[in-house]
């Protein structure tokens, strides 16, 4: 299988696709982190629901006000890091996808690409390389049967 030349400038091949899953994931990620967020601030938050005295409620609000402060710019930072890299690695299935999805539409119309490339870091890779095999043995297979006639 070949590799073509390495592009350099990102771009959407499947919109939908792309974001549908960085959304998903986003979601998940985001649901993951409020619960670990939650187990973080409870122990601040039992304090201060069930302290009676200021010599307790000090040192639980101030740690409550550390933490919203410190929690929710990192929060913020990672969500934006997920969604960012979820686009970037999708990016390496829609592509391979688009590839072999074009293969197998030329393969209805009667032609039998000798080559599936697909770029250096792509996954799919064995799949492409099964489907570029497949393409070869129609494509013999045709040149036997164009001769018989």
């Amino acid at each position: 299988m070949t590799h073509p030349a390495q592009r350099h400038r990102f771009r959407l091949i499947n919109r939908e696709l792309q974001f549908g899953l960085a959304w998903r994931m986003m979601i998940a990620y985001l649901l993951f982190l409020f619960v670990g967020i939650a187990l973080m601030f409870a122990p601040s938050m039992l304090r201060l629901a069930t302290g009676s005295k200021i010599e307790e409620l000090a040192p639980a609000a101030r740690e409550f006000l550390v933490l919203h402060n410190r929690i929710w710019p990192a929060v913020l930072v990672t969500l934006a890091g997920v969604f960012l890299y979820t686009l970037f690695i999708s990016h390496r299935i829609a592509g391979p996808i688009y590839r072999i999805n074009a293969t197998l539409k030329k393969m209805q119309e009667g032609e039998y690409p000798d080559k599936v490339s697909l770029r250096n870091g792509d996954f799919f890779l064995e799949t492409a390389e099964l489907l570029q095999d497949l393409s070869r043995k129609l494509a013999a297979e045709q040149g036997k049967e164009g001769r018989k006639t």
